[in-house]
Parts: structure tokens; C-alpha cells; sequence
């Protein structure tokens, strides 16, 4: 067990670990089911497809109908899913919602029927002779089929995907968290439910619990449905690629109104690689180069040249990728990619001001410390916390930010190396998006 400030953390079975978020400043308490497993090309879309099944419908509420009177009862109740990709690592979310304890009718235990229901929603699934109910499934596939359709219609998500496809084309990475229109089409109820029986028996399992009062009760709950289970987890790793030794170079041509350049670097700097120091250190100077109104993408590169529609960096610790994206007209392609190259070596070379790294400083500490105003925000920090190498209070990852120097700054930049420019253009008679 370890104290990260307001969180406790106990492992209750092979793999699965319970953790408590006691807080005070919000009227809902949270309750978090995540699931983590290696991202497998094979069997992406049918994970993806579980949470959503799953939040339907469950054995004893057979219906959306049925269930949704269920959540109406607890005064509204909320269930909800995800499914997102960590580094290489596909991340499964089933989660429950409601109105904190102290604030209910006749002081009606509300959280632990929040805990009960959850656990009838993923372990007693609507599922019988080795399938999920057909309906259910039917439904979700076609949501699924929806969601992998709006990836394509979505531009600027569309030219990221196609980016990381190219840069990281041998690595796991590149694996669509939803997998392909073609995968998704092939599912069948059975291969949605053995997908399912895999996850409860071999994913490593994050129960993360935000509340007011003890989750005693909770826990207690929990640990009975993983007694005696025969569980074994899998460790998932993440390929980092340190170094780009030559760039690659792709162009596809679309129906767009806009065109996207997006530069993927090689960051030399991951979770599980580097000191959290360091990470740190790299978010900062991500936020110097171009993540921030006072970046230097954006003051220079936008503003001054009026290059780029956006012009963005984002860094991903958990691959140790550093990906510029930017929103221009055709025949600012190439001024744009020099512009935006001339600004990462003015990095290299130290000329970034006290103002900047203040600003930056000041705009991402604002933004770690916001980020838990709410209760959403704060169970979604804390999950993010807990499936990465370094876990940081707000509080203490502000520290960590401040205490950054500007010779820190220039030594992640020039660990920087061009991997992949990847440009999606086409028509361009109309007004930018």
C-alpha cells in the first residue's frame, strides 16, 4: 500500500488493485473500472466494443430500459465507457456516477448500491451460451461501425491517425484504438463475450474510488467478486524508439478544404525511460515550442508569418513522441515546415526568453491545478496518475514544472530528431476550416 495525499491504494487480488479518493468538495461520488491489456491488432475492436456492451444491459436488468429505471431509483445514477490506447496499452473504462451519500434522501447508502450495481454491470454480463445477448450486440457494432466512420470524417483526428500509421508503422502504436471498419464488421457476439472473459481474467484492473466517506464497504464488495478467480494479468509494455535515423515523408490527397502538415519527432524521453525530472522537464519545453498562447509556434510561426490556420505541439510520455500539427493552405506547405523546423532549432540553440518559460511555467501549472475542480477531472487525474510510471498530486507536479531550468529545456530540445512529415491535402477553393 502507498498514500499519494488523499489516495490509498491496496492490492486485492492477482493484478487488481482498489484505490480511494477521499474528497470532500463535491456533491457525486465516482467509481472507476479500468482495464488494461496489451494493444493487439487482432483483438482491438473487440475489446473496444466490451464497456459499451457492458453498460447496456446486465443478467438482472436485461434491458436499457430496465437498467435506466435502476439508475433513475438511485436518483440518477450515471453509467458510462471508454476505450483509449496508453502508450501501447489499450485502456477500458466501465464507471458509475452519483449523488454523494451525504446528500442523499434519508441518507440512503447510495454508494454502495453505485459499487453493487457496477459490479452486477461486469461480472453478471446479459450473456448466455458463451455469447452476449444479440441485440445488445448488434447495437454497439453498430456504434462501433459509427465511431471508426467519424474517425474518417473528422480531419484533423484522420490526419493524426494516418500520421502515427506511418511513424509508427512496425510498432503497436500505429493499432487504432478501435480498430479497423473491416475488424469491426467481423465481430460476432461470441467473439464480443470471449473478449470479455479475457479481459476479466488476464487485464491488470484499476478500481479507483472518489467519495467523501470510507470505501470500506466498497472494497469489501469488490473482493468478493475476485475471491477464489484464477487470474493472470498481463504485462503490457511500450516499444520506445529513442532515435529517427532517416525521416520519412507521406502525402495523401483528400475531399479537404484545409490542408494538414503534422511533424513527428522522436523525443528520447518516455515513461519507464527517463527520471520523472526529465518528463517533466519535456512537457515543459513541449509547452515552450508550442503549447501554450505564448508558445512559439504560435507567436511566430501563426501570428507573425500567418502560416498556419493552428500550429500545435503535444508531447506523448508515454511513447516519447513529440508531434507538431498545424492547420494550412496548399501553398504554404513548405514555408510552414521550414517555419515550424526554424523554431525547434532556435530551441536547440537556447534562444527562448524568461518570459517564455515563465508563461509556460505559470499556463501548465494553471492547468494541472483546474484540472481537478471537478469530480470528473479529479478521478480522471488520479487514473492517469496510477497507469503511468510516476504518480504526482497536482500539487506536487506544479513543483516539479516550477523547478525546471532553461538549460533543462534546451537539453530535452536537442534530443529531438525528425521521424515523419506527413502532409494531407487536396481541394482548397474555399475558406480554411
Amino acid at each position: 500500500m502507498f498514500i499519494l495525499e488523499k489516495l490509498k491504494r491496496v492490492q486485492i487480488a492477482d493484478g487488481v488493485y482498489f484505490n480511494t479518493i477521499n474528497d470532500e468538495r463535491f456533491k457525486t461520488s465516482r467509481i472507476a473500472f479500468v482495464m488494461q491489456t496489451e494493444l493487439n491488432r487482432d483483438m482491438v475492436s473487440a475489446n473496444a466494443i466490451v464497456p459499451n456492451i457492458l453498460t447496456r444491459s446486465c443478467k438482472e436488468y436485461p434491458t436499457s430500459l430496465q437498467l435506466n429505471r435502476k439508475l433513475d431509483m438511485l436518483y440518477g445514477v450515471s453509467l458510462s465507457c471508454s476505450s483509449s490506447k496508453l502508450g501501447e496499452t489499450q485502456m477500458l473504462v466501465v464507471s458509475v456516477a452519483g449523488l454523494d451519500d451525504r446528500y442523499s434522501p434519508n441518507g440512503e447508502p447510495i454508494y454502495t448500491q453505485m459499487a453493487d450495481l457496477l459490479c452486477k454491470v461486469v461480472f453478471e454480463p446479459n450473456a448466455e451460451n458463451g455469447a452476449f445477448d444479440e441485440d445488445s450486440f448488434k447495437q454497439e457494432q453498430r456504434q462501433l461501425l459509427d465511431s471508426i466512420d467519424a474517425q474518417f470524417n473528422d480531419k484533423r483526428a484522420y490526419s493524426m491517425k494516418r500520421m502515427l500509421e506511418v511513424m509508427c508503422e512496425n510498432e503497436k502504436y500505429s493499432i487504432n484504438r478501435l480498430g479497423t471498419k473491416k475488424q469491426a464488421q467481423e465481430l460476432t457476439s461470441q467473439k464480443a463475450y470471449n473478449a470479455y472473459l479475457e479481459l476479466i481474467k488476464n487485464s491488470k484492473i484499476e478500481i479507483i474510488c472518489l467519495c467523501s466517506s470510507p470505501s470500506d464497504d466498497v472494497q469489501r464488495i469488490f473482493e468478493k467478486k475476485f475471491a477464489g478467480m484464477e487470474r493472470t494479468p498481463i504485462t503490457a509494455d511500450t516499444q520506445i524508439i529513442a532515435r529517427a535515423e532517416t525521416v520519412k515523408e507521406k502525402t495523401d490527397t483528400l475531399d479537404v478544404v484545409q490542408s494538414k502538415l503534422i511533424l513527428g519527432f522522436r523525443a528520447d524521453c518516455a515513461e519507464g525511460k527517463n527520471t520523472e525530472e526529465e518528463i517533466y522537464a519535456e512537457k515543459l519545453m513541449c509547452a515552450v515550442l508550442g503549447g501554450t498562447a505564448h508558445a512559439k509556434l504560435f507567436n511566430n510561426v501563426r501570428e507573425k508569418l500567418s502560416l498556419c490556420y493552428y500550429c500545435v505541439s503535444r508531447y506523448n510520455s508515454d511513447k516519447g513522441l513529440l508531434i507538431i500539427e498545424s492547420g494550412v493552405q496548399g501553398e504554404n506547405i513548405e514555408k510552414a515546415r521550414k517555419a515550424i523546423l526554424a523554431e525547434v532549432e532556435e530551441m536547440k540553440k537556447g534562444n527562448i526568453t524568461d518570459d517564455e518559460i515563465v508563461s509556460a511555467k505559470l499556463s501548465v501549472s494553471n492547468s494541472y491545478l483546474t484540472s481537478v475542480d471537478s469530480s470528473a477531472g479529479t478521478q480522471g487525474w488520479y487514473v492517469g496518475q496510477l497507469l503511468r510510471e510516476h504518480s504526482r498530486t497536482p500539487k506536487e507536479a506544479v513543483e516539479l514544472i516550477m523547478s525546471v531550468t532553461k538549460e533543462e529545456l534546451i537539453a530535452c530540445a536537442n534530443k529531438l530528431t525528425l521521424d515523419t512529415v506527413y502532409v494531407l491535402t487536396g481541394n482548397e477553393s474555399k475558406e480554411g476550416e
